[in-house]
């Protein structure tokens, strides 16, 4: 654990406690996790935010003064008020200085929930926010005078989660009988003349910041980020001054869908009525005499993995993979392979060995997707889509002989990704009462 001063602020009635340290959580059991992080590094305080994500936040006793009065934490308070999304503040605070706090899907922020003194240090974080975020909301309560403190401290004080738990002084006391003895023999060690073994890091806080790292470089388009390119694809002409729509491309990068439409010449359309008839936002290009193409944007707003609150395997086996079957006989081809972990770079200890992983600590897997099925299908899949990517959609306009379930003019395919934890060595193998098993993949095709 870092050493850090927190500070208590008392207003209203409450005492607040700003500048825990904080840390994620991966995976169900967040008391149980915070207990755990806590015993690790020597806290006297922790306390948890929990929303799609989770979050632990630490302190010590030395820095929050005497025992006997009930502590809140103000960063807890401030995810309490933002629990979508994510949000950054900077509140201004006794003596001059700046509280950053950044809270994401109900989770506060490592490195965030710090009193800056210099505005320097503060901007830094801040453009590491952004970076990593550029979709955030900034509410900055420096023109704003006390209204965003003031909401901090009106946060209802029954909050279970607010509240900062007390560490048992017997683990901190048997913590520092450990340090003592470790200390006794670095003299024996010393004064025999023997080289001193460096302290090893923690298995779990490293291999669990790893995972978080990797984690970081892979976004979720979830829920809102299907169903704006749905919407767009759906507001498409297919039919425009002469031209009939053939196909349309998408793919995501960054914070916008890329999208390429392909139309085909009818009888009495040519360049200039397509010109002049083309939706607002398009970029043109002809082929010059039969074909002409279109590319424009779709602005949506995707989430870093770290904090999409991801389900473990064994509960999309039995409850994501039962809602796919459900809806399969819809799709022409519907299928989730086995997972695959995500790249996670090795810790290593103070000789440049590798850490072994601890149980404690589960890797994130991605299974890969692919589907096929009438547009309208789609629309079935949307509420299932919270912990997916997607590489590529295609939608493929022809015209449908026979209309049926699985015949339309309209066909989309798509290639994506589903991220989930690994389960833990506690979860059952048997995924639903005992009977039903987790399988490799699940896959499907439907014909006609």
């Amino acid at each position: 654990m870092q050493s850090r001063n927190c500070e208590v602020i008392e207003h209203k009635g409450k005492a607040l406690v700003f500048g825990m340290e904080w840390f994620p959580i991966l995976g169900e059991g967040l008391e149980q996790h915070a207990r755990a992080l806590a015993r690790r590094q020597k806290a006297s305080y922790w306390m948890g935010t929990s929303g799609a994500a989770a979050s632990v936040g630490l302190a010590r006793r030395g820095s929050l003064g005497a025992r006997g009065r009930t502590l809140y934490s103000a960063a807890a308070a401030f995810a309490i008020l933002h629990p979508v999304g994510t949000v950054v503040a900077i509140v201004p605070v006794s003596g001059d200085r700046q509280w950053l706090v950044a809270v994401h899907e109900g989770a506060v922020m490592a490195r965030t929930d710090q009193l800056h003194a210099d505005d320097e240090t503060l901007q830094a974080v801040l453009r590491q926010l952004v970076e990593a975020h550029p979709g955030l909301r900034l509410l900055d309560g420096r023109q704003s005078t006390t209204a965003l403190l003031d909401a901090v401290f009106e946060v209802e004080q029954d909050k279970p989660l607010s509240r900062c738990r007390h560490h048992s002084g017997r683990i901190l006391a048997l913590a520092a009988g450990f340090m003592g003895l470790l200390l006794w023999l670095w003299r024996a060690v010393l004064h025999s003349g023997e080289p001193v073994t460096a302290l090893q890091p923690d298995p779990h806080s490293v291999w669990q910041a790893a995972v978080v790292d990797a984690a970081q470089r892979h976004v979720v388009h979830g829920v809102g980020g299907l169903q704006v390119l749905l919407e767009t694809l759906k507001d498409q002409p297919v039919h425009l001054a002469g031209w009939a729509l053939s196909r349309v491309e998408c793919e995501p990068r960054g914070q916008r869908w890329h999208c390429h439409s392909r139309y085909r010449r009818e009888q009495g359309g040519d360049n200039l009525s397509f010109m002049k008839s083309a939706l607002p936002g398009w970029d043109l290009t002809f082929d010059p005499l039969e074909e002409a193409g279109a590319q424009w944007q779709v602005p949506m707003t995707p989430s870093t993995l770290q904090a999409s609150g991801l389900r473990r395997a064994s509960q999309n086996q039995s409850r994501l993979v039962s809602a796919l079957q459900s809806m399969r006989p819809a799709f022409a081809q519907l299928r989730v392979d086995s997972g695959a972990p995500l790249p996670v770079a090795t810790p290593l200890d103070a000789q440049q060995r590798p850490v072994a992983r601890p149980p404690s600590v589960s890797l994130i897997h991605r299974r890969a997707i692919k589907l096929q099925a009438p547009l309208r299908s789609l629309s079935l899949l949307v509420p299932e889509t919270k912990h997916m990517s997607w590489d590529k959609v295609v939608l493929e306009v022809g015209q449908a002989v026979n209309p049926g379930l699985l015949n339309s003019a309209f066909s989309v395919s798509m290639w994506g990704v589903l991220y989930e934890l690994e389960d833990d060595a506690n979860t059952p193998s048997d995924a639903v009462h005992g009977r039903l098993r987790a399988r490799p993949g699940v896959s499907g095709e439907s014909r006609s």
